[in-house]
């Protein structure tokens, strides 16, 4: 078969990759045992700790990697796990810098050929995009997977500000700074990092904290885009239809990029696609055919074959596209009518909608996907087609036109959601926009939404690829909260829809008259482990409880991963969260993670770091301490707004 292993794999640890400036990352290899040089891979450089969390998720692709003629470097960026410095803030200069001097050092070793490439997925995919920009001399190609280039559109979306994934992110991050490091040399360089973080945690430098107060598009934001412009490298981007946010950047990073060329979206969330629950795919097959054409010069047809790949939901199949957006597709224009129906001519009237900030608990629940919508959408104002009498491919991005009109309240945004709704009346999610009000022509200035006035709002939906049955129906639902995926607002605001006006556009694929060859697209093989050190944020609690006399909506969340990595360390993380919010006080909505991580180091210390966090819509505490064999070594709060 393609790309079977070629080699024995041996692996050294925590190299140490000296910086211009004197600070050390750390770095683990896995070279093929063969004499000679290989083309190097840079595999997911990241915060998440190479030593157990990111390393465990991504071990079995770094030996594969190695086995396959590669030599593939996992490597801690500054200031986290086992490297040492100050943390650069996520998708800075700084971290862009040390990705290409990570790059050069690998070309200039006595195992590498010379060629060099990068793949990550989230912020590893970040920093491949980020290195590509700076046009590294050595790198030849990079793949970045489920990431985006703008932090500002990740946690807020359409000018609206995320929920309990920002929390988490932030509580993680606070987590793996209080853990020591996995990696414990024998001359103590480990502790001397350690200290050092906690050192910068004591004077409340906290990754992440700093995105709080930032809910327009300013500077903090603008420095920090990726410019992918400037990729000039061959580049196979890898994304997800379920994956939010990401959904729409990595479309938007394929128009963008300079060089070479590829976009693959399946349907899956924001993980590695060989992980996936629906639909996976061997990702590192796919990976070892780019990187094969690209740094080895193999004619193995990927350079022939169709810029696309993507995945039709619904029809349960892929497809080969040359470009996207696809240049055959029809824009079909669907009004929003009298009775809340939608059609194909413009409507009069209007309808009065009260907003519910329990609305978004199907959307989230499902785990990483949507679970059934029709609670959701009895909250929401729905409008639905009659039924379908020839099926319908959405394959683009969907776009909502609303004229709406505050009728009471200070503020307002907008959540449109697209469904396919079966002859039994079960509604699934196709996609989801949002829009803050205060935000409809620029998300860099916030203007006021003056009461009673009629305005226009244009709600960008996340693209996506499905098929809807001759039939179904489809049914727009429009709400103010996404809960707990976003904030709701601080009040309950009263908005008429006016008909006239108010459509959804949907972009309709036709069948192809060019034929091409239908993508030839592997499973995982199921005999193969691809968690070689354990399991990695495995779900053990969902639930939601509504308090059926307060109206209040409850999600909650638990995760579990265990690990026993290979400098003998057993690692377990131990994560729940809970979001709240009441039908009547959305004021108080509220977020709270806990996370508790044990390990058992190699020379039988046992580590315990434990925190806290909650967050509301405007502030974010967060509370953490470590002990070692009880003995507590440090503990710290940090806040924001500061002065909290």
């Amino acid at each position: 078969m393609v790309n079977e292993a070629l080699f024995g794999v041996r692996h050294e640890r925590n190299m140490l990759i000296r910086l211009g400036d004197g600070v050390e990352l750390a770095a683990d290899l896995a070279l093929p045992d063969a004499p000679g040089r290989f083309p190097a891979v840079v595999t997911n450089m990241t915060g998440y700790r190479k030593d157990d969390f990111i390393g465990a998720n991504v071990a079995y692709v770094h030996g594969y990697l190695a086995e396959r003629g590669y030599a593939s470097l996992v490597v801690d960026v500054r200031g986290a796990g086992s490297s040492a410095g100050e943390v650069p803030r996520l998708n800075s200069k700084r971290e862009a810098a040390d990705g290409v001097q990570v790059v050069e050092w690998a070309a200039a070793q006595d195992w590498c050929d010379g060629g060099v490439a990068v793949w990550g997925s989230s912020w590893g995919g970040m920093i491949s995009l980020a290195v590509a920009a700076q046009r590294a001399p050595h790198l030849k190609a990079i793949v970045p997977v489920v990431t985006d280039s703008d932090g500002y559109v990740t946690l807020h979306p359409g000018g609206c500000t995320r929920a309990v994934d920002t929390l988490s992110w932030v509580s993680w991050q606070l987590a793996f700074d209080l853990a020591p490091p996995g990696f414990v040399d024998p001359d103590g360089r480990w502790m001397r990092v350690w200290r050092e973080r906690l050192g910068r945690l004591q004077r409340g430098d906290l990754q992440g904290l700093e995105a709080q107060p930032h809910k327009e598009y300013d500077e903090h934001w603008k420095e920090r885009a990726i410019p992918v412009e400037q990729v000039a490298v061959p580049t196979l981007i890898v994304g997800g239809w379920r994956d939010g946010a990401g959904a729409q950047a990595m479309p938007d990073i394929y128009q963008r990029v300079a060089g070479p060329r590829k976009l693959l979206m399946g349907p899956w969330p924001h993980t590695q696609p060989h992980f996936a629950a629906h639909a996976p795919i061997d990702f590192p097959h796919e990976l070892v055919r780019f990187f094969d054409h690209w740094l080895k010069g193999k004619a193995n047809g990927v350079a022939d074959e169709p810029e696309v790949k993507l995945y039709v939901q619904g029809a349960e199949r892929w497809r080969h596209e040359r470009e996207w957006p696809i240049a055959r597709t029809q824009t079909q224009e669907w009004h929003l009518q009298p009775g809340r129906a939608l059609g194909s001519a413009s409507g009069e009237g209007s309808d009065t909608y009260r907003a519910d900030p329990t609305v978004g608990t199907s959307t989230l629940f499902g785990g990483p996907y949507p679970s059934e919508q029709a609670q959701d959408d009895l909250r929401s104002l729905t409008y639905t087609s009659a039924p379908l009498e020839q099926g319908m491919e959405i394959t683009g991005s969907p776009e909502a036109i609303l004229r709406v009109a505050l009728e009471d309240g200070d503020e307002l945004q907008l959540v449109a959601k697209l469904c396919a709704v079966a002859p039994d009346d079960s509604s699934t999610l196709i996609t989801t926009g949002y829009l803050s009000a205060a935000h409809r022509e620029s998300f860099e200035r916030a203007q006021l939404v003056e009461v009673g006035v009629v305005e226009e709002y244009r709600i960008a939906l996340y693209p996506t690829s499905y098929f809807v049955p001759a039939g179904h129906r489809i049914r727009l639902a429009i709400a103010c909260s996404d809960f707990p995926r976003i904030w709701p607002l601080g009040t309950n605001p009263t908005m008429r829809v006016e008909l006239a006006g108010s459509l959804v556009r949907v972009p309709v694929v036709p069948e192809a008259t060019e034929v091409l060859d239908e993508p030839v697209l592997r499973g995982p093989d199921p005999a193969i482990n691809r968690r070689p050190w354990g399991a990695v944020m495995m779900p053990v609690t969902r639930k939601v409880e509504r308090d059926a006399v307060t109206g209040a909506v409850s999600v909650q969340t638990a995760y579990v991963t265990d690990l026993r990595t290979p400098a003998g360390v057993t690692f377990r993380w131990h994560q729940s969260s809970q979001t709240t919010t009441t039908a009547t006080r959305p004021d108080a909505a509220f977020a709270r993670t806990e996370i508790c991580i044990d390990m058992q180091l190699p020379g039988g210390g046992h580590a315990e770091v434990r925190t806290s966090s909650r967050a509301t819509r405007e502030a974010m505490v967060l509370n953490g301490e470590v002990t070692i064999d009880g003995v507590r070594m440090f503990s710290g709060s940090w806040q924001e707004p500061d002065g909290l």
